[in-house]
This record gives C-alpha cells, sequence and structure tokens, in this order.
C-alpha cells in the first residue's frame, strides 16, 4: 500500500471516528484563529484585487465570501478565503511541517461544507483530515523543500484536497485520483516571500485542491502514486525525505495540536529572535537611545528569509528582523498596529532597526527545523544583554488565542457584543446538522 492509499484509507476511516475531546477542542480554536486572521485580511489590498478579479469572473452564487454580502462560485470563494486566511501573517503553523496548516484547510472546509451541506462535526473532522495530510507530509519533505518551495503552497493543495475529498464522501478511488490530481497542481516558490504573490499560493492550493477533489469525484484520474514514485513530488522537492509520518496516519495518533499559534504579525522565522527579546523586556526596560548595538544569531533560512532591514511596505516590514526587532523595544509588541504606514517610515524604528545584524549561527542551522536564536543587546554604557532561545514553547494558551481573536474582530471595526457572540458560536461547533450557526455571523462581516 502506498501513501496515497494510506492516506485515503485515512479520510474513510475518519467518518466513523471518535475524535478525542482534546483533539476537537484544538481544532474548534484552530478555526477561531484561522477566521480572526481572514476578518483582518479582508480589508488588506491583495484581497481586494483578489476580491475584483472574482467578482469580474463570478457566474455562481455558492458560497460566501469573509467581508462580502455576495456569494460566489466554490472555488473562487475558497481561492479568496484562502488569501484573506493568510495575508495579515497571523495564521497558525508547524516547526517541523514548515507551513500553515489552517490557512489552506479552514476556508476549504467552510467552502465546500455550505456547498454540499454538512454538519458541525464533519466541518471539524474535514479541517483534522486537512491538518493531518499538510503536517505529515511537510514532515516527510522538510527541512530540504524549505530551501525552495513554499510548503503551505505546496503541500497545502494536497491538505486542501484531502479537505474536500472527506466532505465530498469520495470512496477510496476517487480520493487517491484526487491527490494525484492535486500532486500535479502543487506549485509555490519562496521567491514570493515580502510580496503579494506570497499569499496567492495559498489562495491557489485551497482552489486546486479543491478542483482536484471535484475532478476526481466525476471520474477524472490521476498518478496512483505521485507522492512518493520515482518521478513525483517528494523525489523532485526533497533530498531528505523519510516516508514515516505517512506511514504513521492510520494510527490515528493525531499531530493537528502540535502546530503553533502565533502571537507575532511577521513571519514566522522572527519569532524565535522575538521570542529572546521579549524575555529581556520582560525583566529590565531598554531605552531605544541607549542601545548601541543589537547582536541576532540564528539559523540559515530565518537568516535568508529575514535578515536584511525592509520596511518600505508591510509585506517587506513583516519579514524584516531588524525592523520587528526595532518595534518590539520601541513599541513593546509586533502587533497590527506596528506595521501601519506612519510607523514604517518612522525615522526612530529606522534608526534602531540599523543598529540590528542578522548572521547565521552553525548550531541553530544544525538543529533546523527547531527555531533557535540567540539575542544580544549591547548598551552604550557597555553592559551586554543576552538571551537564547534554544526550544520554541508551542504548548497552546487558548485564554491568548480567544484575545487575540477578540482583537481581531474589533480591529476589523467590529462591537465587543458581536465579537464574544461569534466566538461563543465557535467553541459551540459540534453538535448541529449544518454550518447555519456559523455562517450567520460570517454573514455579518
Amino acid at each position: 500500500m502506498n501513501s496515497q492509499e494510506k492516506i485515503a484509507n485515512f479520510i474513510e476511516k475518519m467518518e466513523d471516528i471518535s475524535i478525542p475531546e482534546e483533539i476537537l477542542h484544538d481544532i474548534k480554536y484552530r478555526v477561531v484563529d484561522w477566521l480572526g486572521c481572514a476578518v483582518i485580511g479582508k480589508s488588506y489590498p491583495q484581497s481586494h484585487i483578489a476580491g475584483q478579479f472574482v467578482e469580474e469572473c463570478n457566474q455562481q452564487e455558492e458560497v460566501l465570501v469573509i467581508g462580502s454580502k455576495e456569494k460566489v462560485s466554490l472555488l473562487d470563494g475558497i481561492f479568496l478565503n484562502g488569501i484573506m486566511g493568510h495575508v495579515a501573517e497571523l495564521d497558525d503553523g508547524h516547526r517541523v511541517a514548515i507551513g500553515h496548516p489552517g490557512s489552506v484547510t479552514v476556508p476549504v472546509a467552510l467552502g465546500f461544507g455550505e456547498r454540499y451541506g454538512c454538519s458541525e462535526m464533519d466541518f471539524l473532522k474535514a479541517v483534522l483530515v486537512g491538518y493531518e495530510v499538510f503536517i505529515r507530509l511537510g514532515c516527510v519533505v522538510n527541512p530540504s523543500h524549505y530551501h525552495y518551495w513554499h510548503t503551505t503552497g505546496t503541500c497545502g493543495t494536497f491538505a486542501a484536497a484531502a479537505t474536500a475529498a472527506y466532505l465530498l464522501k469520495l470512496n477510496h478511488k476517487q480520493i487517491v485520483n484526487a491527490l494525484g490530481i492535486a500532486g500535479t497542481m502543487a506549485s509555490g516558490l519562496q521567491q514570493t516571500f515580502g510580496t503579494y504573490a506570497k499569499s496567492l499560493n495559498i489562495g491557489q492550493a485551497c482552489r486546486n485542491g479543491g478542483l482536484a477533489a471535484l475532478l476526481a469525484q466525476r471520474g477524472f484520474t490521476g498518478p496512483a502514486d505521485i507522492i512518493m514514485g520515482p518521478k513525483g513530488f517528494v523525489r523532485a522537492t526533497s533530498v531528505d525525505a523519510t516516508e514515516e509520518p505517512l506511514n504513521e496516519i492510520n494510527q490515528m495518533r493525531f499531530l493537528a495540536n502540535t502546530a503553533f499559534y502565533k502571537i507575532y504579525a511577521s513571519c514566522g522565522h522572527t519569532n524565535s529572535p522575538l521570542d529572546a527579546v521579549f524575555h529581556i523586556l520582560n525583566n529590565r526596560r531598554i531605552i531605544a537611545e541607549e542601545v548601541r548595538k543589537i547582536s541576532v544569531e540564528t539559523y540559515k533560512t530565518s537568516v535568508e528569509i529575514t535578515g536584511r532591514l525592509a520596511c518600505e511596505t508591510e509585506d517587506q516590514a513583516k519579514f524584516s528582523l531588524p525592523y520587528c526587532i526595532a518595534i518590539a523595544i520601541l513599541y513593546g509588541k509586533v502587533s497590527l498596529n506596528e506595521f501601519k504606514p506612519e510607523i514604517l517610515h518612522s525615522k526612530e524604528v529606522l534608526a534602531l532597526a540599523e543598529k540590528v545584524s542578522v548572521a547565521e549561527s552553525p548550531a541553530a542551522t544544525a538543529a533546523f527545523p527547531e527555531r533557535q536564536a540567540k539575542v544580544s543587546i549591547y548598551l552604550t554604557n557597555g553592559e551586554c544583554i543576552c538571551k537564547e532561545i534554544l526550544h520554541s514553547n508551542d504548548t497552546p494558551d487558548y485564554n491568548q488565542i480567544e484575545s487575540k481573536f477578540l482583537e481581531a474582530i474589533r480591529y476589523s471595526g467590529y462591537g465587543e457584543t458581536f465579537a464574544k457572540s461569534f466566538l461563543t458560536t465557535i467553541l459551540a461547533l459540534d453538535h448541529e446538522d449544518s454550518l447555519d450557526n456559523l455562517q450567520d455571523p460570517i454573514r455579518r462581516i
């Protein structure tokens, strides 16, 4: 039995599986987290441009779009919602799979659940299916895959297809075909980072994965072993692959709750250095004028992706460690507010950011995908304050995720009462036969 067949077995079994309470609880918070990100993301220019394009091309009214009163076609809807959920750089991620599972599963589950009808429990199971496929396939191909490829776009296409396949109730052969079709459409390059096109990778993963499932439902066939085949996805995009994570998928030892929730509105590769900075700030006050220089030593991937000072646009600044460290020290947080134009172009921020240097630590590179970092702040009085992060703390703080969601809804212009009601609705999912309760607040956004 090859990898695709094992995934197909897993998806078929999910129908009759009772999900452990702690996993079900976490999946609800994954939905909370993604919806908060999407509500924020609806106001970004990437979302407006993509939305205008969808509106021009749209010929069907099938599913809801975050922030719009009009329905669009299923594939256009999951494409647009996929972009919205990722663009603010606040969506959850996975250290070893090196990508964002929520952004390619929740919008697909929402769209297919609305279009074809599903219970709240089936919706949650579909999200879980997508997470499991994404995390396990990401663990198979990484870390070498991430040298060039944007895992959320590539592995995300398989995850989106699996999510859709579950809700379409495809049979074994159809699921294998859906994954085969998804594999040849999987795409996304790291050259897009810091540009609008990065979020496009996510929209395309959602659309292509959904399309793969719909084609398979209609009898379209695909390669039966595109994942591990000699000229397939893994062989083409990875040099250090191990099939073990996929081999274990039918053991029902779920990995979804090993994904981490983001608390900084920046690229995930800024997280460990920022953790170090905030550990320092929590123990003493740092005045920007007293900083002589700041040295960051971290893993090669972080240096390559976030090591330079660039803050002409929000997209650039979110991928710039010097900028993120400067705002952390000056404002005590790295939230959406610190990426507004007036702060992006602040002379005070730029002056401090120019004092930040980012260099590779061979030890941290050897430990990757563990995210290690050391930050040293040198003061004008000769003092040096250091903090090293060796292990990321990914244990979820659900109170923090609730606060993040409520802040996202308020940030987008909605009142406290609506925000709390929306949160309560999501956390109550799992017993109704339709998604009507969830779709009602989405319509009001």
